[in-house]
């Protein structure tokens, strides 16, 4: 598995987050695409925040609600790419 390696691909897969969050909910099968795609993802995500942000972290709920929050302000749209890449769909 390869990490975020900038903001962009954070974006992107936060936002990747936000669709799946949508699908994936507490009876959704541990083997389906969808729920190990949000396992890796925030996986990811957890990482690159524990390197790039300081000080103390919301919980995880509050913080994925807060960014779906921000990203249907802001209407972010990046590269699929990015996210594939990282993700280990795609290669670099």
């Amino acid at each position: 598995m390869q990490k975020i390696m900038n903001e962009m691909e954070y974006e992107a897969i936060m936002q990747r987050i936000d669709g799946l969050v949508e699908i994936v909910d507490d009876t959704t099968d541990k083997t389906d695409k969808n729920y190990i795609e949000l396992d890796v993802l925030t996986d990811l995500v957890v990482a690159y925040e524990k390197e790039h942000f300081l000080g103390k972290k919301p919980a995880t709920v509050d913080a994925v609600k807060f960014h779906r929050y921000e990203m249907k302000k802001r209407a972010v749209i990046a590269p699929a790419k990015s996210v594939k890449r990282v993700a280990g769909l795609v290669g670099a």
